[in-house]
């Protein structure tokens, strides 16, 4: 019994880690986008441009920030996902839409 238990605690921990991994992926996905961003925002004359830049990639960074904390609270499991799933998760792609939906 004891056994089983800690079998499944190490299962349920490898999950989460790579939920956290997941999630700390997309962190720094939108981080280098908006670091991207400010840098092309620095070069620029136009402060009114500069402005916006700045104001766009602190939505980016807001905006990743949040999508990871949306993963680490889901129901997500990892292990149901494929390689392909996982990289289109960090990447913010939604996937194939649903047909029909209502």
């Amino acid at each position: 019994m004891r056994r089983t238990i800690a079998i499944l605690a190490l299962a349920l921990g490898s999950a989460c880690s790579e939920k956290e991994e997941i999630a700390e992926q997309v962190e720094e996905r939108a981080d280098s986008r908006a670091d991207a961003m400010e840098e092309a925002g620095r070069s620029m004359t136009n402060a009114l441009q500069q402005n916006v830049v700045e104001q766009q990639a602190r939505t980016v960074r807001e905006a990743g920030e949040e999508r990871a904390e949306a993963i680490r609270e889901s129901e997500l499991d990892p292990n149901a996902l494929t390689d392909a799933q996982k990289n289109r998760l960090v990447a913010g792609d939604p996937g194939t839409p649903v047909k029909n939906a209502r």
